[in-house]
């Protein structure tokens, strides 16, 4: 079933824009993991002129075979080093848990395959910095996903203050918060690298990075606790944190594991002649249903979750920007470039999230440029040691 008949005509006018058309090279992409986030990724290639998802693989075989049966990719490869041969792979998607990230890329770097890697980039500064030089030596685009910065309703509001509608732009807020992650590894400092900060706080930093224009930072200062899963994790389930910019702008950020009854993703812009403010979930984007019995279509998968009154997310795909932003990353394959979002941007937050967590385990600001305090695997150690908790 097509979830998005809506887009076709769209999709034929970035075909125009970007200048592709049927004799345009295939760029041919090899997914690698099977989780949530892999599902978005396939989705979104797809939406893609001129991309073909290849193959797939996961250490898991029962559960990487269910996944290219479940989206109709022709080879799963269990072996990874032999994936990384295949001459018909151009590029790898990497849906792995955070801990994956650096191995998987320095890997594919090294086999000359472009990367588009989940976030957060890495667990270390080194291990960025590895991704980031293999890819510029061997002259491959390495896009760091981080779909905000692509997400229409948050592209028109940028739009907006960079025409001069809001006077100066002194402060932007970004929260997103909901009731938890979907998956048991979040919970886990080795295999995420820290909880809320890493798996939602990246997205907040990043994005009011972009809308200020990505100006250097000043100082970082950041508050972190554990309210709602002290049962299950140690890690930082709620984060404030502010940063200043060299600008004098300044970027206030919340995200949270903690709220009940939903999720919550906005952004506000605040300058000296007027405000703006995009919400992405307000309402379900507009959509109401009451349903008795429940059903099973679009992104709902089972009848429970449609009972009642509810808000639906109409073409949530393309309302989150994954599409667009792997429009992006496919042209700057096919023709050159740098991504809207880079490996280096993805080194940026990542600098950013472990100034957080100093700054949580110290109480201060942490200034910049940045002296990182090394001796730690997983960012999240340094707020943990100095909880005693490691």
């Amino acid at each position: 079933m097509n979830l998005y008949p809506s887009r076709i005509n769209i999709t034929r006018l970035e075909k125009r824009i970007h200048g592709v058309g049927a004799s345009m090279k295939t760029i041919r992409v090899a997914q690698i993991g099977s989780g949530f986030i892999s599902d978005v990724h396939v989705r979104s290639f797809r939406q893609v002129g001129g991309v073909e998802i290849v193959c797939q693989h996961d250490n898991d075989v029962a559960r990487g075979q269910a996944f290219c049966a479940k989206w109709g990719i022709r080879d799963f490869v269990a072996d990874y080093d032999e994936l990384l041969k295949r001459k018909d792979v151009d590029v790898v998607s990497l849906g792995l848990p955070n801990y994956l990230h650096h191995p998987f890329a320095v890997k594919a770097a090294k086999a000359g395959k472009h990367i588009i890697c989940e976030k957060p980039l890495a667990l270390r500064l080194d291990q960025a910095d590895e991704m980031i030089d293999l890819c510029q030596k061997n002259g491959l685009v390495l896009g760091y996903a981080e779909e905000l910065c692509y997400l229409p309703k948050y592209v028109h509001a940028k739009g907006v203050a960079d025409a001069g509608g809001l006077g100066d732009v002194f402060l932007v807020r970004q929260h997103e918060k909901h009731g938890g992650p979907y998956s048991p590894w979040f919970f886990q400092a080795d295999t995420a690298g820290g909880g809320i900060l890493m798996d939602m706080g990246c997205h907040a930093i990043e994005c009011c990075r972009w809308v200020l224009g990505k100006p250097a930072v000043k100082s970082v200062y950041c508050q972190a606790d554990v309210f709602y899963y002290q049962q299950i994790t140690k890690l930082d389930d709620h984060i404030i944190m502010i940063i200043e910019f060299e600008t004098g702008q300044l970027a206030q950020i919340e995200s949270s594991w903690t709220l009940r009854g939903g999720m919550t993703s906005w952004l506000e812009i605040q300058g000296t002649a007027g405000v703006c403010y995009a919400d992405l979930l307000q309402n379900g984007m507009g959509l109401r249903v009451f349903s008795e019995k429940g059903y099973e279509y679009g992104d709902f998968p089972d009848q429970d979750s449609t009972k009642g009154w509810h808000y639906p997310d109409w073409e949530w795909l393309w309302q989150n920007g994954y599409p667009h932003e792997m429009t992006d990353f496919v042209k700057c394959v096919r023709e050159g470039g740098t991504p809207r979002e880079s490996g280096a941007d993805g080194r940026a937050v990542l600098e950013i999230m472990i100034a957080g967590y100093l700054s949580a385990a110290t109480g201060k600001k942490v200034m910049f440029p940045f002296k990182d305090p090394g001796g730690y695997n997983t960012p999240v150690e340094i707020w943990l040691k100095a909880r005693g908790q490691l």
